[in-house]
């Protein structure tokens, strides 16, 4: 998963990116990664005892460059908000000395959204006069969406078939990706604003105290966020709002060799997680071998697992459920 972080200048884009990706890179466009707390990981390592375990882990982009309020987005910015897979905005809810605005929310928010809009709207009405020349018949679905986008609705809340998407494909359009917006709050003001608790599409943090506590040991953390009633670093609420608004999950493999973690859509079968391992994997597919964590732990081995018939024998077909710990039969 690859989040891109951006916002206008003086949001705090850069220290939210700190506190999302404790330890990153720093730099015009800054990367760093992080791995994804799951206690169903440790239990397998605790039991098998495996030479590596490896955790999924989520990929971070700091969006930097030239844009803001009445500009366009730099080519830069564009391009990796076109390669991410969710787009955080990161908005300004702190006063900024250096800024000559007060914070906005409500402001910076439409302003945001105006600028996707019009981004987007500039690419699909050069793309639908090519296409009207060369006299293709995916003109109606570039008109539909450039329609949209007029009236101020990003595409992705609008009906898309099969083959609409089809005809788009190729065509990196921002307002199809999914969007969290972020609210950076000042210290005095996030344990009792409105815009702190998370919603489906929306998430709150103090960006300068998430960063101190993501720099800290991780022994000195759990102190610290007890003495301000909080029962973990925002970071990770945020990870998991970002696996539920791309409606991902996670399946195991577990081992003396490795347990590790691996992520797919919800609704992904069995044939297609298996590819997520390895290609040859997918080719050769026979079986999968399934069964869940806490059955494990009730009994204590696979073996035992078989003999209470809490192992089960999957298809191709079969829809992985988050938190199946699966074992691919193939041959290729």
């Amino acid at each position: 998963m690859k989040v891109g972080i951006c916002g206008f200048p003086g949001s705090g884009k850069s220290t939210v990116f700190q506190a999302l990706s404790p330890g990153a890179s720093t730099g015009a466009i800054a990367r760093g990664n992080i791995k994804v707390p799951d206690p169903r990981v440790d239990q397998l390592s605790a039991i098998f005892h495996p030479k590596k375990t490896t955790y999924a882990q989520v990929g971070f982009v700091d969006m930097g460059g030239a844009h803001g309020k009445g500009k366009a987005f730099s080519p830069e910015v564009v391009q990796e908000m076109r390669n991410a897979d969710l787009l955080v905005h990161v908005v300004r809810g702190f006063e900024n000395p250096m800024l000559s605005e007060g914070p906005d929310i409500e402001r910076d928010v439409a302003h945001f959204h105006d600028e996707v809009i019009l981004t987007d709207q500039a690419v699909l009405e050069t793309i639908g006069q090519r296409w009207k020349k060369e006299n293709k018949k995916e003109v109606e679905v570039v008109e539909r969406c450039v329609k949209a986008l007029e009236d101020g609705r990003p595409l992705r809340e609008i009906e898309l078939s099969d083959e609409d998407r089809v005809a788009l494909q190729g065509i990196q359009l921002i307002s199809t990706k999914p969007l969290v917006t972020l609210y950076n709050l000042a210290e005095g003001d996030w344990a009792d604003s409105k815009y702190r608790a998370a919603t489906e599409r929306s998430f709150g943090l103090c960006g300068v105290l998430e960063a101190e506590i993501a720099a800290m040991p991780e022994a000195e953390q759990k102190d610290f966020l007890e003495g301000l009633g909080m029962g973990e670093p925002a970071r990770y609420g945020f990870i998991r709002l970002a696996y539920a608004t791309l409606d991902l999950i996670s399946f195991l493999t577990a081992g003396e060799d490795e347990c590790r973690a691996w992520t797919v859509r919800r609704g992904s079968v069995a044939r297609r997680a298996a590819s997520v391992i390895h290609s040859d994997i997918e080719r050769g597919f026979i079986r999968a071998e399934v069964y869940r964590v806490d059955d494990l732990l009730a009994v204590g081995s696979e073996a035992a697992l078989k003999g209470v018939g809490k192992l089960r024998v999957e298809g191709k077909d079969y829809v992985v459920q988050d938190g199946d710990v699966m074992h691919f039969r193939f041959n290729v």
